[in-house]
């Protein structure tokens, strides 16, 4: 019996190597500094708006020279341009210059690249309406026009909070939405559903999405949309960018962005379901900036 039972363990001590097909890292021998500097270039346009300096871009090669290519450097690199926080000349730090990009990139997208000032001019006028209706006891037209401020300042105030973590990329996305330049771009509530379906999904509403959503925008009448129940503009907002399709819109955004292609259904199934979980725009980005195609070395 002990002899049986030693036999087992060793047995269990044994290791047995097992070569995994098509698990080695690829050969980057070939790859020219000329196409690694290229890459590293692209990462920082893509990512902080701007290029390499000559310091940078030869610190950054060198990093995955060293490496040999290695997509874990490759990650290292990307999350460092993401999240480093420490100062940097010209951008006051990485952190910084990245979240002055996606603001800028949102603003774009949501509100045709309206101008800091434009915001600041109308957050001044609604906190001066403000005032006077408050002056002239008109207790609606106080209302009105401090949720008309409060809609500038969050668009203004969005760059910061999402770069503090106090905000998602969703809410973001949600006050772009919610204010007087989108609502001048967008006139009546017919171009706003339809906007904020094209702007988000990339898609029209069907027509049964209309309807339920122009009764709550136009009318505050309960509906249930994206199978959350919404009475207004700030509850259909949230429902949309709290959508399972919010976040695959998002990685066919970073996609076609970052790849100038839709993903694959194995890359959306890689991808999409840690996203939903995390809300991580961030991870996202990674997965194509590390890849060998965005990289151009294949």
């Amino acid at each position: 019996m002990v002899c049986l039972l030693m036999g087992l363990f060793a047995a269990c001590e044994k290791s047995v190597d097992v070569l995994i097909p098509g698990n080695l890292q690829p050969d980057y021998s070939g790859i020219t500094t000329l196409r690694v500097e290229n890459y590293v270039n692209r990462l920082f346009i893509d990512l902080l708006g701007r290029e390499a300096t000559e310091t940078e871009r030869q610190a950054a090669v060198q990093e995955l020279r060293d490496s040999a290519l290695s997509t874990s450097i490759r990650r290292r690199l990307i999350t460092r341009l993401q999240s480093d926080t420490s100062f940097h000349p010209g951008d006051s730090s990485y952190r910084h210059a990245y979240c002055e990009r996606i603001y800028q990139l949102m603003k774009a997208r949501f509100l045709e690249g309206a101008d800091d000032g434009e915001l600041q001019l109308r957050l001044g006028n609604a906190r001066f309406a403000e005032t006077i209706a408050r002056l002239n006891g008109d207790s609606v037209g106080v209302f009105s026009a401090r949720n008309q401020a409060a809609s500038y300042e969050n668009v203004l105030k969005s760059r910061r909070n999402y770069r503090l973590g106090k905000i998602s990329f969703g809410e973001m996305c949600s006050y772009m939405m919610n204010n007087g330049i989108y609502d001048v771009i967008n006139m009546n509530s017919f171009n706003f559903v339809n906007a904020s379906y094209d702007d988000l999904f990339n898609r029209l509403p069907t027509r049964d999405e209309f309807n339920r959503a122009y009764d709550v925008i136009e009318y505050n009448k309960p509906a249930v949309i994206h199978g959350i129940v919404c009475t207004n503009r700030n509850e259909y907002l949230r429902a949309l960018t709290e959508s399972s399709e919010f976040y695959e819109a998002q990685v066919r955004w970073v996609w076609f962005t970052l790849l100038q292609r839709e993903p694959s259904t194995g890359e959306l199934f890689r991808v999409l379901p840690p996203y939903r979980l995390s809300g991580d725009l961030m991870e996202v980005q990674k997965q194509a900036l590390q890849s060998d195609e965005y990289a151009q070395f294949r």
